[in-house]
């Protein structure tokens, strides 16, 4: 049973039939529930589904990162949503059914904020992870005072580290502990 909020004209929210009414950040709509589809594994569908799945798999491991990263990206575009598109079309490679997420590719914040510069990795310390870069608040729009949210992925045990609280840009390094079995 649906349920009209404001009269014949306002929004509906439920079922009537086949016709779905809801309302989705502060959107009302309406559709029709899905047809039973004659061939749903076509070769196409599972290229696609399987692009989803590898975009899906990793943003759900960072979601924190995500949730802060691409919040500014649009009002009716949810941060996860934007993070999915973005790495759909830039993060697969290779052709299916070998398709894999690239980590250089992978990007989990967008904004306006000058990126990090000359950034770098520094592994010799035994259950850490050294990550440095150069402070360059000369540009346009960084400050010493920028927070850095720090990512570890290693593809080879398809596990995550994250903080979403690192070191300012000013400090030009952060110290991350990681898991003894990456070693």
């Amino acid at each position: 049973m649906a349920k009209l909020r404001s009269g014949i004209l306002g929004g509906i929210s439920g079922k009537v039939g086949n016709v779905v009414g809801g309302r989705w950040r502060g959107i009302d709509y309406i559709r029709t529930k899905p047809a039973q589809v004659k061939n749903p594994n076509t070769e196409a569908q599972q290229k696609q589904r399987m692009r989803f799945k590898l975009v899906i798999q990793f943003l759900k491991k960072i979601s924190p990162l995500v949730n802060v990263g691409f919040q500014n990206r649009g009002k009716n575009q949810t941060p996860q949503n934007a993070a999915m598109a973005y790495n759909l079309k830039q993060a697969i490679t290779g052709e299916f059914p070998d398709m894999e997420l690239d980590p250089a590719k992978i990007v989990f914040s967008e904004g306006s904020l000058q990126p990090a510069q000359g950034a770098s990795m520094d592994t010799s310390v035994p259950g850490t992870v050294t990550i440095s870069w150069i402070s360059d608040t000369a540009s346009a729009n960084a400050s010493e005072s920028d927070g850095a949210m720090i990512l570890i992925y290693n593809p080879a045990k398809d596990e995550v580290v994250y903080n979403m609280f690192g070191s300012t840009r000013g400090v030009e390094s952060h110290e991350q502990s990681i898991p003894a079995h990456w070693a």
